[in-house]
């Protein structure tokens, strides 16, 4: 579970400038009182933020603290271009004298559950902010803390991610909420910390359950019926990793859980070390900023035509057949506005920007969708 221990000689540096007026809003350092303690926190503020704005609470790994999740983690940049509120609270000391969340791990009796949901809703109403898009992601122990709280308290964390974070032996057995919220997860399977197949083999407390159990429980809560799994580009060769975007979907509440697996990947928060194929943080905003619009119950569903309307070479799109054509992104956003494109013709790249998927669709047949470009956004 030591996931970024070795970045604690960076804390009082990075301490100083937490603290400190920056260009894009405010970094304050303040402290919640919860169950007998005065537990710390670090709240980023953007300048541009405006009333009922998103909420996302960033929780660092076991042994670690906020300070450092915020140095590699990159939502300061998310929080001033977005207008999001992020919040990087410190876990307690659990037996061990080990900074930590209790996500049921039977390691110390601190209530960090209780603590979260009752910052998120100081949060909300202190800085009028949306209880309906209000998120947590986390690193290792914090992505185990995030599953807990989907488990526990879905309705303040109205979607989760964890970035090569389980669930806890104890959460795995027992999760069974009312609300089911949907789920991004990023895993490598070449995690040595937390395994992709067995978790920490600890079936007492951390858990021994893979990324596959974990994901087969949480597809099960959600009712989702459909699965769709692509290669997403290999955008950096040298890191000997690559991508694959697994999509669950079709849930009668509109839920979905989305898989990202990393295969050749450590322990790692992708695209700040390691594989640099994906960005973790852009990967979970997008996935979050979905549930807010709620866009997720509206994506584009795969399914094949019964002639190819449309074809790509690479670099250019081109068609067969007189039709109509709309880009989506690799989360199933709709990138370009539908528009007819002529029999014969061909469009570049540029005029596809941010396109990963192409459907086509001729009035009274099946539409054809195919995959284009690399994903961007």
């Amino acid at each position: 579970m030591n996931s970024d221990c070795s970045k604690r000689c960076l804390l009082p540096r990075i301490l100083g400038l937490l603290l400190t007026m920056v260009s894009f809003g405010v970094m304050a350092q303040d402290t919640f009182f919860h169950d007998g303690l005065d537990r710390a926190y670090f709240l980023e503020l953007p300048a541009n933020i405006e009333p009922g704005a998103p909420l996302v609470m960033v929780l660092h790994g076991y042994t670690s603290g906020p300070a450092v999740i915020y140095s590699y983690s990159g939502w300061s940049t998310i929080s001033a271009a977005e207008g999001v509120a992020v919040c990087y609270p410190q876990g307690t000391l659990d037996n061990l004298g080990e900074p930590h969340w209790n996500a049921n791990l039977g390691i110390s009796d601190t209530d960090d559950l209780g603590f979260l949901v009752a910052l998120a809703e100081h949060l909300q109403i202190t800085h009028n902010l949306s209880p309906d898009c209000t998120f947590v992601c986390g690193m290792s122990n914090g992505g185990y803390m995030s599953y807990s709280l989907a488990c526990h308290a879905p309705n303040t964390f109205r979607a989760i991610g964890s970035v090569t974070g389980l669930m806890s032996a104890s959460d795995f057995q027992t999760c069974n909420p009312e609300t089911v919220v949907p789920v991004v997860h990023l895993h490598g399977t070449d995690d040595l910390i937390v395994s992709y197949s067995a978790g920490t083999n600890d079936p007492v407390y951390w858990g021994d359950t893979g990324v596959e159990e974990t994901m087969a429980l949480w597809t099960d809560l959600m009712g989702t019926t459909l699965t769709y799994e692509t290669p997403m580009p290999n955008e950096e060769q040298l890191d000997l990793t690559s991508v694959d975007f697994i999509r669950h979907y079709g849930a009668p509440g509109g839920q979905e859980f989305h898989h990202y697996r990393v295969n050749g990947g450590g322990h790692e928060w992708f695209g700040s070390w390691g594989s640099f194929d994906i960005q973790s943080t852009q990967v979970i905003w997008d996935f979050f900023s979905n549930q807010c619009s709620g866009a997720s119950t509206n994506t584009v569903t795969i399914s094949p035509a019964s002639e190819d309307f449309i074809y790509s070479t690479g670099p250019s799109l081109g068609a067969h057949t007189a039709c109509h054509i709309e880009g989506y992104d690799a989360l199933g956003r709709m990138t370009l506005a539908t528009q007819p494109i002529a029999a014969g013709e061909i469009w570049d790249t540029p005029r596809l920007s941010g396109s990963f998927f192409i459907r086509a669709t001729v009035a009274g047949q099946p539409s054809q969708i195919i995959r284009v470009g690399s994903v961007t956004d």
